[in-house]
């Protein structure tokens, strides 16, 4: 079949459309895409470093902050004992048994194993009496300012009920001991846990079995709270 000019031009002019149609399908579709999908990445890259740059902003005294909550843990953890092996524990028991105003003797000393216990905070009620004179005297001074400070009074009533202190987990080892002592030495070593080097050794119980005038004797429990301490970041 011969085909005459106007269907040879018809078919030139399709192969030609279908030509470009093809090069589009294969090959400038696929890179509108994927310009299309760089400039979606660069568009998420500038969001976050954005983010970034704002962050490093915040932190740009980190270590200034990281330091200032490293002074204030180690100032709660000196009150505390660091942790130690089990014979260091029981030292530092005989260590203050053995103080001049003290001296207890120890016939037999066990130790438990490093353990956890739970610490609960406590709120302490005066028990302190006042004269009708000195509640008007309050209501006296209270009364001027009472209106300015009840919106503050109430906020720091929420921020103390928000911020209350719960419950912490610590270490601990617990000492069974029996013992020997006059009864002014084991007072004053019942004493010396009130300091404040030794306050996180505390009397769980005691049991007295003999008194007589020079000696006592019985058994107790101490109980030596144990918190161990932050390496000091300003050293690393």
């Amino acid at each position: 079949m011969k085909l005459n000019y106007r269907d040879k031009m018809i078919l030139i002019v399709v192969f030609v459309l279908l030509i470009i149609v093809a090069g589009f399908m294969l090959f400038v579709k696929p890179a509108i895409d994927e310009c299309s999908q760089a400039s979606s990445d660069l568009e998420s890259a500038k969001v976050q470093l954005s983010e970034l740059e704002d962050q490093v902003d915040k932190d740009k005294n980190l270590a200034a902050e990281i330091q200032t909550l490293y002074t204030s843990t180690s100032q709660v953890a000196a009150n505390f004992y660091d942790y130690q092996v089990a014979y260091k524990a029981t030292d530092k028991v005989r260590e203050l048994f053995n103080v001049d105003d003290v001296k207890i003797k120890n016939s037999n000393m066990t130790i438990s194993s490093y353990g956890s216990t739970v610490l609960s905070p406590f709120a302490y009620e005066s028990t302190a009496t006042a004269t009708d004179f000195d509640t008007k005297v309050d209501e006296y001074n209270n009364a001027s300012t009472a209106d300015s400070s009840a919106a503050d009074a109430n906020a720091d009533e929420n921020a103390a009920d928000t911020n209350a202190a719960a419950p912490q987990t610590i270490g601990y080892y617990s000492l069974n001991i029996e013992f020997k002592s006059s009864l002014s030495g084991f007072k004053n070593f019942a004493d010396n846990l009130t300091t404040n080097n030794e306050k996180s050794m505390v009397i769980e119980n005691v049991s007295i079995e003999n008194v007589n005038e020079s000696e006592i004797s019985g058994s107790m429990t101490l109980n030596m709270y144990v918190l161990k301490k932050l390496a000091d970041p300003s050293a690393s």
